[in-house]
């Protein structure tokens, strides 16, 4: 997972950023994140990835995300205004979008699900304007 600052400060988590994308894909997410959290600048994630998307993802780097986001609780409630998941055709659970937005709460921030790229630009501009 890759972090495209390409449209900051709307960042995209993407499987495989965009070449012209500024990234560092030496660097984990974790480390890609921390990075953009050291800049002290409000920011919202844009996402079209869900919480089970990843089957290849071992318990060890589940568990270092967990660390990481309980590390820097505050620094994301502070700098991060939200997160949008652009759910595409696909039909998301309830259970999954309670999951999701209780992730948000225990980080936060505010989680809208929409359907579109479009939407979700409109939706994260929203988001940095409550700021």
């Amino acid at each position: 997972m890759l972090l495209d600052t390409t449209h900051f400060p709307l960042v995209y988590l993407r499987e495989h950023a965009a070449q012209e994308a500024r990234t560092n894909e030496n660097a984990s997410a974790e480390g890609q994140l921390e990075s953009l959290l050291d800049q002290g600048r409000h920011f919202v994630l844009l996402t079209d990835h869900l919480p089970g998307d990843h089957p290849e993802e071992s318990h060890e780097e589940r568990k270092q995300r967990a660390l990481f986001f309980k590390r820097n609780r505050e620094r994301m409630r502070q700098l991060c205004r939200g997160m949008v998941v652009i759910t595409g055709d696909r039909a998301v659970p309830a259970a999954l979008r309670l999951a999701v937005q209780g992730m948000g709460k225990a980080l936060g921030m505010r989680v809208a699900f929409v359907q579109g790229e479009d939407e979700a630009q409109v939706c994260s501009w929203e988001l940095l304007g409550q700021a």
